[in-house]
């Protein structure tokens, strides 16, 4: 694979020059877990479009702006949803490595090229925020294609090492998203997020004991998660894009996380100080380049 796909090719900055918050979002993958709260969250201050494959269900928050019922991979559905929109929130997805395989492969990547496509081509949209995932480092394959991480913490500039289509499909667009910021002249961030516990669980969630293999043991708050992307609204990358992990200050297991490196992630190499910042269950993925270019500081802990 070449290079250009293992790696972020943007350098991390600091916080750059915010323009004023948009008025027209949309969010495609609108009535999922994120996209509702999504449009919870920011149909209060500005007028929402959503587009998604469902509509929305009995207990979908009130409705700000239009809501378009299709696929992310049909032009007509996603050039009628982007109309007037200033900014374009990407969380639709196939979620996980289900077969078909290419019915993942169309929706992540296809459907992400048809978005960003329709938004270089708008006059009115500025900017697209794409939502990736940790699955982006490729570090939760299946036993015979896992490879170890090259150092802990993981950060943005640590290499994907994904093989299996799910994760492939996460470095595919993300690539997508860096060459509409350069085609277009349009600003681009991708967030690669943990995984999402939403505010259900939130207050019932807790640290168990580590799966006996490598594993991250990684989460980050719902709420945290919007408050990155509302902070990402305004933000203006130096180089055009920039990408941004998003993660718990602590890990979820139940063992240290020195001990939890010790054990199934021996071969590479380790930053003991980063892995102690906050306390002895800190996470294995720093987000210092969030904290520094965003102002973003994650709230949510589960319970130990």
């Amino acid at each position: 694979m070449d290079a250009a796909f293992l790696y972020t090719t943007v350098q991390p900055t600091r916080i750059q020059r915010r323009d004023k918050m948009p008025q027209h979002i949309l969010i495609t993958g609108a009535t999922g877990r994120l996209g509702s709260a999504l449009v919870r969250a920011l149909g209060q201050d500005a007028i929402v479009h959503q587009l998604s494959l469902d509509p929305p269900g009995p207990n979908a928050p009130p409705a700000s702006g239009p809501i378009i019922q299709g696929s992310v991979t049909d032009e007509a559905s996603v050039a009628q949803a982007m109309e007037r929109v200033d900014v374009v929130i990407h969380c639709a997805s196939y979620p996980g490595a289900i077969e078909p395989y290419q019915e993942l492969m169309n929706t992540n990547v296809m459907g992400t090229f048809t978005v960003l496509e329709a938004a270089g081509r708008s006059e009115s949209v500025k900017r697209v925020l794409h939502i990736s995932s940790l699955h982006w480092y490729g570090l939760y394959e299946s036993q015979g294609t896992r490879r170890p991480p090259h150092y802990l913490p993981l950060d943005e500039r640590h290499p994907s090492l994904a093989m299996g289509y799910y994760d492939t499909s996460k470095v595919l667009a993300e690539r997508l998203v860096e060459s509409f910021a350069g085609r277009f002249g349009k600003s681009a961030v991708a967030l690669r997020p943990a995984w999402i516990i939403t505010p259900e669980l939130e207050p019932s969630f807790k640290a168990l004991p580590p799966v006996n293999a490598p594993h991250l043991n990684d989460y980050v708050g719902m709420s945290d998660v919007v408050n990155a992307i509302q902070r990402c609204l305004t933000y203006e990358p130096a180089a055009g894009y920039e990408v941004f992990a998003l993660h718990a200050d602590d890990q979820r297991s139940t063992m240290p996380t020195k001990e939890l490196v010790e054990k199934h992630f021996p071969q590479g190499t380790c930053d003991t100080d980063k892995l102690e910042q906050y306390g002895l269950f800190t996470s294995l993925v720093d987000c210092t380049k969030a904290r520094e270019c965003l102002g973003w500081k994650p709230k949510y802990r589960c319970a130990r």
